[in-house]
């Protein structure tokens, strides 16, 4: 079975510019992969996680008419589908559901049903050689972000950054694409990729999770799921039984409200 075989299985319509996009109604699609791997990271060189098959069979159909594909393309395509498993959705796309949307979550095979199917048009500039991607978390137009790759060599710069936030830092990679794509076959793609879960584990720890907390701590700090957004009677919990003098010392060295904390619950002639 090729994907993108099955039907559209996702309901769509134009309203104030943007596409909807229904998570309720992608349950049965997902059933036609099972045997497939979900992941980028979980990629073999006999078959390639489904997301990114659909995505490359797309990006084939969209940019062969026009010019020559090249392993920067597939690479930066792969770059994408790492995006869409760390929650991000293209700019131009409303996701609804039954249930709310939390901002904190990281991932949503749904998402990667959806969005594996489409490559948004024009996200490469022939004459400045570069790729960008506006991409939003969990389609809030308000956390917009900017995904852009720069030929150097064989290298493809990969930095994302947080639209109009200069106080925010962005990120960046240095990436060898010969370690990732060194020979690109559309008819054999698993063997045109290698090195998948390095490269995802890359792009996750370095670009798409750090920017994601950056967002969320600024939307919601006091609610964001980290060490400072622990209840105090948790962090009451972690001194008492939990930390050393040293490790004491270094929490209480992050912040004002954590050093209080430590002061406060710090046992007695420790």
């Amino acid at each position: 079975m090729e994907p993108g075989s099955s039907g559209q299985g996702v309901a769509e319509a134009v309203e104030h510019s943007y596409q909807i996009h229904n998570l309720e109604t992608v349950a049965e699609e997902e059933d036609n992969f099972k045997e497939w791997p979900l992941l980028v990271e979980d990629s073999t060189k006999s078959q390639l996680s489904w997301p990114l098959t659909r995505l490359l069979q797309q990006l084939d159909r969209q940019v062969q008419p026009q010019r020559e594909l090249t392993s920067f393309d597939v690479l930066f395509t792969i770059a994408y589908c790492v995006g869409l498993e760390a929650g991000y959705v293209p700019v131009g796309h409303k996701l609804t559901s039954n249930q709310p949307l939390s901002r904190y979550a990281s991932f949503d095979r749904r998402i990667l049903t959806i969005f594996s199917k489409i490559i948004p048009t024009n996200f490469y500039n022939r004459e400045s050689r570069s790729y960008r991607l506006d991409l939003t978390l969990n389609s809030d137009d308000q956390q917009r972000c900017s995904l852009v790759g720069i030929k150097s060599g064989d290298f493809l710069c990969l930095t994302f950054t947080i639209l109009n936030r200069t106080d925010l830092p962005g990120r960046s990679l240095f990436l060898p694409v010969s370690r990732f794509v060194p020979l690109l076959n559309f008819h054999k793609l698993p063997l045109s990729c290698q090195n998948l879960l390095e490269f995802s584990h890359k792009l996750k720890n370095g670009l798409f999770t750090p920017v994601r907390d950056d967002l969320c701590q600024d939307v919601d700090a006091a609610l964001y799921p980290s060490l400072n957004g622990l209840p105090d009677e948790v962090v009451a919990l972690l001194v008492r039984r939990y930390l050393g003098r040293k490790d004491r010392a270094r929490l209480g060295a992050t912040c004002g409200r954590l050093r209080e904390l430590v002061k406060m619950y710090r046992p007695e002639g420790r």
